[in-house]
């Protein structure tokens, strides 16, 4: 592993552990946060950081704090799909038992975490590029399901790939 790989995991984790023991309501907390723990970095990193890491915002002692996607239920996840499907455009394309989803350049680890928090029905996992999401399901009638039920959240779909 190279050494800026290793700087950017062993920053991510300690990422990591500061929302889990901290009250870090913005970007500007995290910087400070990860500061005292020893890493230098900018706006635009923990930016990345918090799109990579799917860090959320929740309510904790009345405020919007940032935490690990593990501190997420499932209604939570509901509710972080439906606003990330609002705040961006995402459209879906159905491939027999995959569900393909197109996001925005950066977002789509984002997506992806929001739909496995979500736990939606029929939903086996999902794989993130940067801008796609492959939703795999149990087969073309789970798919197709799926892919109705997304829309609901306001994801666009313009149905089956053609063959």
């Amino acid at each position: 592993m190279s050494e800026a790989l290793a700087r950017k995991h062993d920053r991510q984790q300690a990422l990591l552990r500061l929302v889990g023991e901290k009250t870090l309501a913005t970007q500007a907390d995290l910087a400070r946060a990860l500061h005292r723990a020893g890493f230098r970095a900018t706006q635009a990193t923990i930016s990345r950081d918090i799109v990579e890491l799917g860090l959320v915002k929740v309510t904790r002692d009345g405020a919007h704090v940032y935490a690990a996607p593990s501190a997420m239920g499932a209604g939570d996840g509901l509710g972080r799909l439906r606003r990330f499907c609002e705040d961006n455009a995402v459209e879906a394309t159905q491939a027999d038992s995959l569900v393909v989803l197109r996001s925005p350049p950066g977002t789509a680890n984002a997506l992806a975490v929001g739909l496995d928090t979500a736990r939606l029905a029929g939903v086996v996992g999902t794989v993130a590029g940067d801008d796609t999401v492959f939703v795999a399901t149990g087969g073309g009638r789970e798919a197709a399901r799926l892919l109705e039920r997304l829309r609901e959240f306001g994801i666009r779909g313009n149905g089956k790939v053609k063959r």
